[in-house]
C-alpha cells in the first residue's frame, strides 16, 4: 500500500499521538494495527465507499436533541471507523474478486455517544448503497424493543431525507410492509433487499441469509446462539459485515466476554481475525475519580457527547448511593464491574445503636418480618415498632443446636454469646434461641410472636415473610391468632416477593434511614449490626437493587428479616401516623 495515509485515518492517528492521555491502551494498540495494515502488500485502501458513506450521511438529518433537523455530520472517530471498515480492501482468490478486509466491527463505547444514530446510518447504507443484491440487514438485541431502536432510527433517517424520501413520491426508493410474523420490514425494492428488527427468536427465521447484522448492547445478550447463528449464516455473501456495539455490563454470562477476548487477541497481534476492534474504556490502572481519564471511554466528550456536567452528575449519584457505582463504572467508563456492592456503611449503622427498654415495645402497635429461607442455618424474626418518628427494631434469632458449633466456625461468629447478653431488656438479653435438633423449629418462631403479643401486649398489624418459604409456618401462625391476609388486604401475615421490583425501593429507603438515624436497635444486638454491614446489593440493568446473599460478606438474615418488616410497615404507615405517632 502507498505510504500516503488516508486523510480520515491520518487525522485520528495524529490526534491519538498528540493527546496520548485522552486515549486508552486499546485505542493505541488499534492505531498500531491499522498502521501495519497500511503497509501490507495484500491489502489496499480504496476511498470510494468511504466517501459514498459520508455523502450518504449528509443526505439524512438528526430527528431529536440539540441537533434535530441538522444533517448528520460524522465526528473524527466516526470518520475513522468508516474509513477503516469500508476503505480497506483485499482480493479474495476463492471468490475471484475484491472484498472488504474487515468482516466485523466491534465498537465498545460509553453511553450518550450517539451509537444508535451512528449504527442506524450504517444499517441504511448497507441496505441501499452497498450494492449487495437481495441484502438482508438485521437489527438485533436481547429484546425486540431494544432492536427496534436501531430499526426505527434507520427509518427516521430515511424519512428525514428529501433525496431518499421525495415529497412528491415518498415511496420512490423505499417502503415498509408487514412480514408474515406481523413484524414491520423496511424494503429497498431496487435491490430486492430488506431491513428488519429481531431478537433471540429471529434465529429460526426461514431463509436466513444476512448480508449484515447489527447487535446493539451485546453485554445484555446471554444466549450466544443468536450471535452464532447470524455470524455463521453469512457464508453465501461476498462481503458480509457484522456490527457489534455495546457498553460494558456487569458480570457477563453470555457472548460479551468471548467477543472482548477475541478483540484483545487481535489488538495484541495474536490473532489474524478480520475484526476491527475499537474499544473506548478507561485503563485498568486509572482511578475512576480522576475526571481527566473519563474521556478515554467517552470520545465525544470534547464535543459534548455527553457533556462533562452530565458525567459529573452521574458520578455524584454513584457517590451518594454506592449501589449506583457499578453502573457508573460499566456504563460511563466501560470498566468491567461486578453487579454487587456492599451497601451499608458501618458508621451509619453504629449511629443507630441505643440502650433499649421494654417500654419501647410494651403495649405498642407493630409490624413484623421473618427470614426463614434456610431452616438449617441462622433464621431471624423482627418486630419493628414505629413511634416518635423512628423505627425501633427488636429481633429474635434462631439456630439449631446440632448446627451451632459448625455454623459458628463457618461464619466466624460466636453465636452462643448471644444467648445471654448484657442487655437489661429481656428481648435483647435473650437475643438468640437455640432450637433442639438439627433444624430450626418454625413453631419456635411462632412462639416468639405469641410472646410479644401476650407478655408484652404488642398488636401486630402486618407480618411479612418470603413467599417461597411460608408453608406450614403461616398455618401455624394463623392457628395462634395471626390470620393470613386475604384478597381484600385484611389479615396479618402476607407474602413478600423477594425480587428487585419489590425490594429495590424499600432497600434504598432503609439505607437513608440508617444515615438519618431513623432506625434504633440495641447496642447488644451485634447480630443485626453484623448482618446489615455484610449485606451486598445486587444491581440489575435498570439500577434496581436487592440483597445478594451470594456476594455478601457473610450472613444477612437479620437485615432481610428487617427489610421484610419494613415492607410490612409501608403497607400500614398511615395507621401508625394516626394511632401511634
Amino acid at each position: 500500500m502507498a505510504n500516503v495515509i488516508p486523510p480520515y485515518i491520518f487525522a485520528w492517528h495524529d490526534y491519538v499521538k498528540r493527546e496520548p492521555k485522552k486515549h486508552g491502551r486499546d485505542i493505541k494498540a488499534l492505531v498500531k494495527l491499522i498502521e501495519s495494515l497500511l503497509k501490507s502488500k495484500t491489502v489496499r485502501y480504496d476511498p470510494v465507499d468511504v466517501d459514498a458513506f459520508i455523502e450518504f450521511c449528509s443526505m439524512v438529518k438528526h430527528r431529536e436533541g440539540r441537533w434535530a433537523g441538522q444533517p448528520f455530520e460524522l465526528s473524527i472517530e466516526q470518520k475513522y471507523i468508516v474509513a477503516c471498515i469500508f476503505g480497506f480492501k483485499m482480493y479474495d482468490e476463492e471468490l475471484e474478486m475484491e472484498v472488504r478486509y474487515f468482516r466485523e466491527l466491534v465498537l465498545f463505547v460509553a453511553r450518550k455517544w450517539g451509537k444508535s444514530t451512528f449504527i442506524s446510518a450504517i444499517a441504511d447504507f448497507l441496505l441501499m448503497a452497498d450494492g449487495e443484491p437481495a441484502a438482508q440487514v438485521w437489527c438485533l438485541a436481547t429484546m425486540k424493543t431494544q432492536a427496534a431502536i436501531v430499526y426505527e432510527n434507520a427509518k427516521a433517517f430515511l424519512q428525514s431525507s428529501d433525496v431518499l424520501t421525495p415529497a412528491g413520491n415518498p415511496k420512490k426508493h423505499w417502503r415498509t410492509k408487514r412480514d408474515k410474523d406481523n413484524t414491520e420490514m423496511l424494503l429497498f425494492p431496487a435491490k430486492n433487499s430488506f431491513m428488519k428488527a429481531g431478537s433471540k427468536n429471529s434465529e429460526n427465521q426461514d431463509g436466513l441469509n444476512p448480508h449484515a447484522y447489527i447487535i446493539d448492547e451485546l453485554h445484555a445478550i446471554k444466549n450466544r446462539n443468536t450471535y452464532d447463528v447470524f455470524s455463521s449464516a453469512q457464508g453465501a455473501r461476498t462481503q458480509p459485515l457484522g456490527v457489534i456495539i455495546s457498553t460494558f455490563g456487569f458480570v457477563r454470562e453470555g457472548i460479551f466476554d468471548s467477543v472482548l477476548e477475541r478483540c484483545k487477541k487481535v489488538l495484541a497481534g495474536k490473532s489474524k481475525e478480520r475484526i476491527f476492534p475499537m474499544i473506548f474504556r478507561i485503563d485498568d490502572d486509572d482511578d475512576p475519580s480522576d475526571r481527566t481519564c473519563w474521556i478515554k471511554a467517552n470520545p465525544g466528550g470534547d464535543t459534548a457527547r455527553p457533556t462533562m456536567s452530565y458525567l459529573e452528575g452521574e458520578y455524584q449519584k454513584a457517590l451518594e448511593d454506592p449501589a449506583q457505582m457499578p453502573s457508573f463504572l460499566s456504563k460511563h467508563l466501560n470498566r468491567a464491574s461486578g453487579s454487587s456492592v456492599i451497601y451499608f456503611e458501618l458508621s451509619a449503622v453504629d449511629s443507630c445503636l441505643i440502650d433499649m427498654t421494654e417500654d419501647m415495645v410494651r403495649d405498642k402497635y407493630a409490624v413484623g418480618g421473618v427470614d426463614m429461607a434456610e431452616t438449617t442455618d441462622l433464621c431471624c424474626a423482627t418486630a419493628t415498632i414505629p413511634f416518635g418518628g423512628k423505627l425501633y427494631v427488636f429481633q429474635k434469632y434462631f439456630i439449631a443446636r446440632q448446627r451451632i458449633e459448625q455454623n459458628s466456625k463457618a461464619d466466624k461468629m460466636a453465636y452462643e454469646s448471644f444467648c445471654s447478653t448484657a442487655a437489661e431488656d429481656l428481648l435483647n438479653h435473650e437475643l438468640l434461641h437455640v432450637c433442639e435438633g438439627s433444624m430450626v423449629k418454625k413453631s419456635d418462631v411462632t412462639a416468639w410472636f405469641v410472646e410479644l403479643a401476650t407478655t408484652f401486649q404488642v398488636t401486630f398489624w402486618k407480618i411479612g415473610y418470603d413467599r417461597w418459604h411460608g408453608g406450614d409456618w403461616v398455618d401455624d401462625m394463623e392457628a395462634n391468632g395471626f390470620p393470613k391476609e386475604n384478597e381484600n388486604g385484611r389479615g396479618v401475615t402476607f407474602a413478600v416477593a423477594m425480587g428487585a421490583k419489590s425490594l429495590s425501593g424499600p432497600m434504598k429507603e432503609t439505607r437513608s434511614l440508617f444515615e438519618d438515624v431513623g432506625i434504633q436497635f440495641s447496642r447488644h444486638n451485634g447480630l443485626f449490626r453484623w448482618c446489615v454491614t455484610n449485606t451486598a446489593a445486587r444491581i440489575d440493568v435498570n439500577s434496581n437493587i436487592q440483597p445478594d446473599k451470594s456476594k455478601s460478606k457473610a450472613r444477612i438474615d437479620g437485615y432481610v428479616s428487617f427489610l421484610i418488616s419494613y415492607i410490612a410497615y409501608k403497607k400500614v404507615a398511615d395507621q401508625f401516623e394516626e394511632y401511634q405517632p
